[in-house]
């Protein structure tokens, strides 16, 4: 008779079988957690087989994400550098085509400042607009785009939003200074003369406290010398 072929076994050897079986033995699992194992065996290879694609999903995403992030990055440089002509439609495409990504973002307050340029003022402030209410209190672009949003409603003389817009900008680190001023300029361009001595007065109380060379007491200061002269 030929001899046997390992092909031809139809069982497994019984020490083998006992050193795969006694693996979780050997791991020190409590008898519990063996139990648990053997007993969903299929289900937590299941489990384990879509945790990895979920990683292997992830890590992909973040490799596109990061190359995408990139890739707006220099379609905005090129953009910035493209001439008076070119520049406008090569920013509108950074923004459609890079959605979501901060060089997007940036794109449209380029585009809203070309309308400034432009003297396309209302299509500024709307640009301007846009992208402020998209945008969390504490990001620093949100009071970046109200000053250019407050800037286009003035310069278009709509001084009713204006100054709302300049009494909101006054409670904002660093933009006290522009926001006082900004209402006390557009209550003197409505004539109020008292009123925007009145708003100055009490700004520069608030900056007692600062040296006598403070450029925002200066400024305020060389203001309220301005309309004095004018009473």
């Amino acid at each position: 008779m030929a001899g046997e072929s390992a092909f031809d076994k139809r069982h497994v050897e019984a020490s083998t079988l006992s050193d795969v079986e006694g693996l979780l033995e050997h791991l020190n699992l409590p008898p519990a957690v063996i139990k648990y194992i053997r007993t969903n065996k299929k289900k937590i290879q299941i489990v384990a087989t879509l945790f990895l694609v979920l990683i292997v999903a992830l890590a992909v995403y973040d490799a596109y994400r990061d190359k995408r992030i990139e890739q707006a990055a220099s379609a905005l440089a090129v953009a910035i550098q493209k001439g008076p002509e070119e520049k406008g439609g090569a920013l509108e495409k950074v923004v459609s085509d890079f959605s979501g990504t901060t060089s997007a973002l940036w794109a449209g307050v380029e585009l809203a400042h070309l309308d400034m340029q432009t003297g396309k003022f209302a299509e500024a402030a709307d640009k301007y607009q846009k992208i402020r209410n998209d945008l969390d209190k504490s990001d620093p672009l949100y009071a970046l785009t109200m000053f250019g949003f407050v800037q286009a409603r003035e310069a278009n003389h709509d001084y009713p939003e204006a100054f709302a817009t300049y009494q909101e900008l006054k409670d904002i680190d660093g933009y006290q200074v522009i926001g006082h001023t900004g209402m006390a300029r557009i209550q003197e361009t409505q004539g109020k003369v008292d009123k925007a001595l009145e708003t100055l007065n009490g700004f520069l109380a608030t900056l007692a406290e600062k040296p006598a060379t403070d450029p925002g007491r200066q400024f305020v200061e060389e203001k309220i010398s301005r309309l004095k002269a004018r009473l």
